[in-house]
């Protein structure tokens, strides 16, 4: 779990000064991220969850209120999957709005009761392939709904369906785990469009130096509820190639590039070209790290220009264990500038120093303080505090053999 919160006049019904010390965007401070009792190899073949969960599923990012069940199959190296429950979203109990789909904020949609349920087949023991297929529908009913009121004044709302997704993902490890080629994407059966894809390429060229290959594309998508599906939407492209060499074992270097894709398509009405059929962002960084048993030093800088104007910065890190690795002494310093190719006034910088620790309570429990002073073209000082309380305990029961 995790507690939410900020202050100030530009927080929605916030009040000058905060009237509360504590408050978040839709009035609640608490959020139970997940919170689930799990059974594994029940029977020789069954695995089961239930409670707030958080999943993944190749592209698809989801949390949920239910229950998932998985059966490995004894015959063929398969497993199926099954789960159901309801979706997480901000007006609930301990929810939180991270996963909620855009497009209906505001709207009566935006706090209707949700379920979902899914289903997928996976790839099982097969130690150099991973590969998943799944389906999710999530959906409003009008039984769940009937007292919350429409825009239009009506009581209840309309059954309709939110989201219905297929996901994909796989990945394998071949040559002795020197290629390891991947690939991920998210199709949307309510619009009928790939909205998210993902492939890439990690190929270890000898023990001290690897090349990795991304290639991103993705759309926005929202609520099929949403009015925004109407409008016209263009992904953009991503394409990234990083290259990392370990010239001993205390160092670590690296270099990126960076490419993002822009492409205009004929206007719906008129079949008007667009004056450019290709935009580009070219960039690219580069990192040094240094690591020792109780020391730790990185650098990175970057820049990414063209489409969209220029944004370029760095950063050094670094972090210090002592006391037997119970206290970490942090310290960060990092730079930006930034230049928007339309308006000038979006033209600036920012710089900021970092100092902070984290201390080993006990076994599973750590605090952590941190202070930032920030200086840029509007602020001529920002300071900034936080502290949080993290703990980690998990409880495991097996039967002995």
């Amino acid at each position: 779990m995790r507690l939410r919160h900020d202050f100030g006049t530009y927080l929605r019904d916030g009040q000058d000064p905060a009237g509360q010390a504590l408050r978040s965007m839709d009035g609640r401070q608490v959020d139970v991220l997940f919170a689930y009792l799990e059974g594994q190899n029940l029977g020789g073949f069954v695995d089961v969850r239930a409670g707030r969960q958080f999943e993944m599923s190749g592209l698809d990012f989801y949390a949920f209120d239910g229950a998932w069940s998985k059966i490995h199959l004894p015959v063929i190296p398969l497993a199926v999957e099954a789960f159901g429950g309801m979706m997480v979203d901000g007006s609930q109990l301990f929810g939180f709005p991270t996963f909620e789909t855009d497009g209906t904020n505001g709207t009566p949609r935006d706090r209707a009761f949700s379920p979902m349920a899914g289903a997928g087949v996976s790839i099982d023991r097969i130690r150099w392939l991973d590969a998943r297929a799944a389906y999710r529908r999530t959906w409003t009913p009008h039984a769940l709904n009937r007292g919350t009121v429409d825009d239009d004044g009506a009581q209840g709302l309309a059954s309709a369906v939110d989201q219905e997704i297929l996901s994909f993902s796989a990945a394998a490890r071949l040559a002795k785990g020197t290629i390891n080629p991947y690939t991920a994407l998210r199709y949307n059966l309510g619009t009928a469009r790939l909205d998210d894809v993902s492939a890439g390429l990690h190929l270890a060229m000898g023990p001290r130096q690897a090349v990795r290959a991304l290639y991103i594309r993705t759309i926005p998508a929202f609520d099929l509820d949403s009015i925004f599906n109407t409008f016209t939407n263009e992904a953009f492209e991503d394409i990234r190639v990083v290259f990392e060499s370990r010239p001993s074992d205390r160092w670590i270097l690296a270099a990126r590039s960076q490419t993002r894709i822009f492409r205009d398509a004929l206007t719906s009405d008129l079949m008007t070209p667009p004056s450019r059929a290709t935009r580009l962002g070219v960039g690219g960084g580069a990192t040094a790290a240094y690591r020792i048993p109780r020391f730790a030093l990185r650098f990175d800088g970057y820049a990414l220009g063209g489409e969209g104007g220029l944004r370029a910065g760095g950063s050094v890190d670094t972090r210090t264990m002592i006391a037997w690795n119970r206290l970490a002494i942090d310290g960060r310093v990092y730079g930006l500038y930034y230049r928007d190719e339309v308006l000038d006034a979006r033209r600036g910088y920012s710089l900021a120093f970092q100092a902070g620790v984290n201390v080993q309570l006990w076994r599973g429990i750590h605090m952590n303080l941190l202070g930032e002073e920030l200086i840029t073209n509007y602020y001529t000082s920002a300071l900034r505090l936080l502290a949080s309380l993290s703990v980690d305990w998990s409880l495991r029961a097996s039967r002995q053999r």
